[in-house]
């Protein structure tokens, strides 16, 4: 997310304009990480779990721990996305500890969280050496035997099909929205996160999600990174 941290906040979000809206959280995380049978993974969540959402947003994604008793932390890039965080927590009723930090520079000591989620984040580096630096991040806050969710756009997604290939991971948006012109570091391929990511962590399951609709396609490419307990 370095470097990219100005073009988000309430006026690109339209939230000047609007009252809050609810959002849901991701139904991949949701297959992934709470139904079982399909990443092979249903984690058990409970008051002593703790979790991190990095770029937290309207804290949808943390919902489902916080319903369960977990107690919830979020990262935002900024602190004008960090208030917007607060404020959904506040309209919500959730109790989430909410503070300003990045990939790179997770504002939490060394192991202290069962699940940190990356959800849409991580490709808001600007190349190889950003990815495997966000990924060292995730796994230096993970505990042992706890894990790191990771989801980022693959070929398919509509925001990255028409980007522009810079080189390894390197990709320029051409066609989008207020990202249009930015620089994302992608994942090249499937084996190339999960290559990545056991460059931190000690073993991952990866996975991919295509939908295919009338005017887009959006495909994401995920990998559950878990530290050896």
């Amino acid at each position: 997310m370095t470097g990219k941290s100005d073009s988000w906040g309430k006026g690109n979000l339209g939230l000047d304009r609007t009252a809050f809206v609810r959002h849901h959280p991701s139904e991949l995380m949701m297959r992934a990480l709470f139904a079982g049978r399909y990443s092979g993974v249903k984690l058990d969540i409970g008051p002593d779990t703790r979790v991190l959402d990095m770029g937290a947003m309207y804290l949808n994604n943390l919902v489902p721990f916080h319903d369960r008793g977990a107690q919830c932390f979020g990262v935002e890039i900024n602190d004008d996305m960090a208030a917007i965080s607060r404020e959904a927590a506040d309209i919500q009723g959730l109790s989430v500890d909410v503070r300003t930090g990045s990939n790179r520079a997770i504002p939490h000591e060394d192991g202290v969280f069962d699940v940190v989620l990356g959800l849409n984040v991580i490709h808001y580096e600007d190349d190889t050496v950003g990815l495997r630096a966000a990924l060292a991040e995730y796994a230096r806050v993970t505990r042992p035997g706890g894990l790191a969710f990771v989801i980022s756009a693959g070929p398919r997604h509509y925001l990255r099909a028409n980007a522009e290939r810079l080189g390894p991971n390197r990709y320029r948006i051409t066609d989008g929205d207020f990202r249009t012109g930015q620089v994302m570091a992608y994942f090249d391929s499937l084996d190339d996160l999960s290559v990545l990511a056991l460059e931190a962590f000690d073993s991952v399951t990866p996975g991919r999600s295509l939908e295919e609709h009338a005017d887009a396609e959006i495909e994401f490419y995920y990998a559950i990174a878990m530290k050896a307990g």
